[in-house]
């Protein structure tokens, strides 16, 4: 049991790991999309569109994983901590800053401006949500 365990929270540091590299990169290209060329332009919502597939196929993979691995190695939700409720409720604020910022992205492709300011602000959201599950993780899991 403790190997699939292991492998279960492999997983979901990678799916971690994967998505949170959106956070990252997400506003340094969303940066770049002002100044860029009607050709850059083309190339950077490719690049983004690539990492926006593997965002989702991240949080699939962090949502599949961390209820198992709760329930596997904790025997469930009973000694979880305030960091651990922490961590989902930023959670929850990283979900709701990807889906309004992946809607915005999508009109900002579509040609609506305003809409990139609104998908710069959704990515900055992200990222001060994954700092702090990240941090919040730590504290909850040691």
């Amino acid at each position: 049991m403790d190997v699939v365990i292991n492998l279960l929270i492999w997983v979901h540091v990678i799916g971690f790991i994967a998505g949170g590299s959106n956070s990252v990169v997400g506003p340094v290209i969303g940066g770049r999309m002002a100044t860029a060329t009607p050709d850059q332009r083309v190339g950077y919502f490719g690049v983004m569109n690539t990492l926006s597939q593997v965002g989702k196929v991240a949080m699939v993979a962090l949502l599949i994983t961390g209820p198992l691995i709760m329930f596997m190695k904790y025997g469930g939700l009973g000694g979880a901590s305030v960091w651990f409720w922490t961590k989902m409720a930023l959670v929850v604020v990283m979900l709701a800053a990807i889906i309004y910022g992946g809607i915005q992205f999508k009109r900002y492709q579509g040609g609506d401006a305003e809409a990139q300011k609104r998908a710069d602000a959704a990515h900055k959201i992200t990222g001060l949500a994954f700092l702090g599950v990240l941090l919040s993780a730590v504290f909850a899991f040691g």
